[in-house]
């Protein structure tokens, strides 16, 4: 009876520890948070093949600055065209801003890659916004985005990390695809309506990373914007 008894009580320890030990969608934005995290700072070289509706782009040699918590500097006179996406995800404002789902989990090669659903917290005079990311499990990165950052507007994004000083996981290639329905806003201004047409509605973007400087103590002040 007593081992009848002790049997049960091991099983529901066991149980418990597994229940709490249970990963949840905040759990994992946190694991990629903390990844992230162990990067201060640092620069690389980036290429970019830019492919987009009625215009044409030449290659695209940039240099990229990153320094914690979400300073970004980039040495190009053109990567404004580009949506602010391809240069970075900072699971810090995921954790902040959306709340997090997961929707599925798969193994690829032996790794579990997990499927989050977020939707964005309500916000005064802003349209709600869902994003759909895939998480490496075994390194905590994102590899894979989908987002819809407002009405008619769609973004997808797809990175490949590797090792750097056999250190630091972060990216060494992203692929990224947009597509940007034209205003349905009566409210905006005519000359506005026919700029926002203007634009870009459909693209692609490949980035190339190389040459990283990991941690080496960016100071502020490349971070500052110049006057003209």
């Amino acid at each position: 009876m007593k081992k009848i008894f002790l049997c049960i009580v091991l099983f529901i320890a066991v149980s418990l520890s597994a229940s709490a030990q249970k990963l949840t969608a905040e759990k994992i934005l946190q694991e990629v948070k903390n990844h992230f995290e162990t990067v201060k700072d640092y620069s690389v070289e980036l290429t970019a093949e830019i492919e987009m509706e009625r215009l044409h782009i030449p290659e695209m040699k940039m240099k990229l600055y990153f320094k914690q918590p979400d300073k970004i500097h980039i040495d190009s006179k053109n990567f404004a065209m580009l949506p602010k996406e391809g240069f970075g995800i900072n699971p810090a404002e995921y954790l902040e801003h959306y709340n997090a789902s997961i929707t599925g989990t798969e193994t690829v090669n032996g790794t579990t890659l997990y499927t989050l659903k977020l939707l964005s917290k309500p916000e005064k005079n802003k349209p709600l916004r869902e994003v759909f990311l895939t998480v490496d499990g075994a390194h905590w990165v994102v590899i894979r985005m989908e987002s819809s950052p407002a009405p008619g507007r769609t973004i997808f994004v797809a990175m490949d990390y590797a090792a750097i000083e056999n250190i630091y996981f972060l990216p060494v290639a992203m692929k990224l695809q947009f597509d940007f329905a034209p205003p349905a806003d009566t409210s905006l201004t005519e000359k506005k309506m026919n700029t926002m047409r203007m634009m870009p509605r459909k693209g692609r973007v490949e980035i190339s990373y190389s040459n990283y400087k990991v941690n080496t103590g960016l100071g502020d002040a490349i971070f500052e914007k110049k006057e003209q």
